[in-house]
């Protein structure tokens, strides 16, 4: 087993990713990190993550040999195969993906997924990806998110076994990330799209220069950027340039 093979663990810590991204030189291929408390968490474009004990929170580094190889390409099949890791125990709640980095039941958010590359003299170093899973919290009260988020507790009206949950999701990620090593970049990539909510749907997507476009989603493409129909027209819109859709 490559992810969790080493673990650094703490009841408190600022940031897990600032954390491990201190520690990557000197860590291995898959090393975890786990906090009971996090002072400061974040999303996507550095949006404000609101963080709940009853979460899960999970650090990851990975440092493969094959990055030494065409990154450019592989970096998006390993956002994907990563994101598959994560969803597929959220499967049986009927989890889907939302492009580019979260995990939706319907249209309510669950959780989400970060990833930074880290570079030392122009070559890089590893790669950090951080995500949450909305586990045991409760979010319904919070008339600010409710409409947006919802938590596995409150479609179950159960409580879920945090840990149990944890080490399905880290064998599930070991074996896409072994699959990403081994190469199988179409398996992943047809799975990853097989598993977009939003995919064939109209959507409305927010630019980051403000700027709206409304369109279905047509196609999602291997680089991760999507195609947008609109109308009887087809548009290219890189994942870069989107604050959010919905």
């Amino acid at each position: 087993m490559i992810i969790g093979n080493k673990v650094y663990y703490r009841s408190k810590c600022y940031n897990s990713l600032q954390w491990a991204k201190s520690k990557i030189d000197s860590v291995e291929d898959g090393t975890i990190f786990l906090a009971d408390f996090h002072e400061y968490t974040k999303g996507r474009q550095n949006r404000i993550w609101h963080f709940d004990t009853e979460q899960l929170i999970v650090t990851i580094v990975l440092k493969p040999q094959i990055l030494n190889n065409d990154f450019s390409s592989l970096i998006n099949y390993l956002a994907m195969a990563i994101s598959l890791g994560i969803l597929n125990p959220l499967k049986k709640f009927n989890a889907k993906l939302k492009w580019p980095n979260d995990f939706v039941i319907e249209r309510k958010k669950i959780g989400g997924m970060l990833g930074e590359v880290v570079w030392k003299t122009k070559k890089p170093l590893g790669i950090i990806y951080g995500f949450a899973i909305n586990v045991n919290n409760k979010i319904e009260s919070n008339v600010e998110f409710s409409n947006k988020a919802t938590s596995l507790y409150e479609i179950l009206n159960e409580k879920i076994d945090k840990e149990n949950l944890y080490n399905q999701v880290i064998n599930s990620i070991d074996d896409f990330y072994k699959k990403w090593l081994n190469s199988e970049f179409e398996y992943i990539f047809n799975n990853w799209k097989k598993n977009q909510f939003y995919l064939g749907k109209y959507i409305t997507i927010h630019k980051e220069n403000g700027r709206i476009q409304k369109g279905i989603l047509d196609d999602l493409l291997s680089n991760g950027n999507l195609i947008l129909k609109i109308n009887s027209k087809k548009k290219v819109i890189p994942f870069s340039v989107i604050e959010n859709f919905e």
